[in-house]
């Protein structure tokens, strides 16, 4: 039997249509805070959350179509991805991690419909079943970027993994919120997400103007965030006829918190990894460094907006700390996309 020297077709296509899903996931989020906040209560069935459980149930559904395309046709591992024994099914690393958040996604969901039948109305955001839907929010995002990494060998698939990049690094900013052990968690998603962003795209030999193609991607990103939920939130208000709050400024709550520095920093990132390409200096001492100056530098827009005190800087320490771990993690990450296939696949 002959053995692929690429991903599957179905691979491909699966991973454009999970971005379209996660698309709609990350608007539909952005939507649903916006609700929260110019209008106030929802309940389960409204426009928002169909939106981002429609992008979700794509994701999953295209996860699965992939892992049982896979599993038929055992041959689809290739150097540029990675397959997964799950039992009797064969998985692409990628969905694997995408379908498993789905799932994660689609089951919080269901406890966010037990919580609505038994408290009715969300008055905050912050209530546990949307903490895991957040968590698996950005589980989806980071299946998303090691689909497209996959496909790197077509001019196509880079463009996606800037996109993907670009979605991981936005939706970093909303995942974590509140404090552990008196640490602001916001900073760590601010700045933390987008160094594994850095690491993993130049673990996966890509060059340094495709993290200058990330910036650009997540400019547009932003812009969406920005536009999308104000004029979704009027329109819908209107329609079912509610009137949003007095204070309601019209203006993007989750756009708002989404660190705009990033294309400067992911630019200052491409000029250092072309020079010390140029040089000719190891991965591990230079990621770490990257991961060290550019989560903080990241996190500094929420300490800034969010007035933190005297121990802001010893809050960018600690990130700092974290930043350079998860740089590298990214450069692990990105190690797995050329790991053979897993022993027991047909080849």
């Amino acid at each position: 039997m002959e053995t692929r020297t690429g991903p599957s077709p179905a691979q491909r296509t699966g991973a454009w249509v999970v971005l379209l899903g996660f698309t709609l996931l990350w608007l539909g989020v952005a939507w649903d805070g916006q609700w929260h906040v110019d209008v106030g209560p929802d309940t389960f069935f409204t426009a928002p959350h169909l939106m981002f459980y429609l992008g979700a149930a794509m994701i999953g559904l295209t996860s699965l179509a992939v892992v049982l395309a896979t599993t038929r046709d055992a041959t689809a591992a290739a150097p540029s991805g990675r397959v997964v024994a799950v039992g009797r099914l064969r998985a692409p690393l990628a969905f694997l991690v995408t379908g498993s958040g789905s799932a994660g996604h689609l089951l919080y969901g269901a406890t966010d419909l037990w919580w609505h039948t038994v408290y009715g109305f969300d008055i905050l955001e912050l209530t546990p079943s949307h903490i895991g839907l957040q968590l698996a929010l950005q589980t989806q995002a980071g299946g998303l970027v090691l689909a497209f990494l996959a496909l790197r060998s077509r001019r196509s698939g880079r463009w996606g993994a800037a996109v993907a990049g670009a979605l991981f690094v936005a939706s970093a900013a909303i995942t974590l919120d509140g404090e552990l052990f008196g640490f602001p968690l916001t900073l760590i998603g601010h700045g933390c997400g987008a160094v594994w962003v850095f690491g993993v795209l130049v673990g996966a030999d890509l060059r340094y103007r495709w993290l200058v193609a990330t910036g650009a991607a997540f400019l547009a990103v932003l812009a969406a965030t920005m536009l999308f939920p104000p004029y979704a939130t009027q329109v819908y208000a209107d329609a079912i006829d509610l009137r949003q709050r007095d204070n309601a400024l019209g203006l993007s709550i989750v756009g708002l918190t989404l660190p705009m520095v990033f294309p400067l920093v992911a630019a200052a990132v491409a000029a250092v990894v072309l020079a010390v390409r140029r040089k000719g200096f190891g991965p591990r001492g230079v990621m770490l460094a990257v991961g060290a100056v550019t989560a903080p530098a990241m996190a500094a827009q929420a300490v800034v907006s969010g007035g933190f005190g005297v121990g802001a800087l010893a809050d960018l320490a600690v990130v700092a700390v974290v930043g350079a771990g998860l740089c590298w993690f990214g450069w692990q990450s990105a190690a797995l996309l050329r790991a053979p296939a897993v022993a027991g696949v047909a080849r």
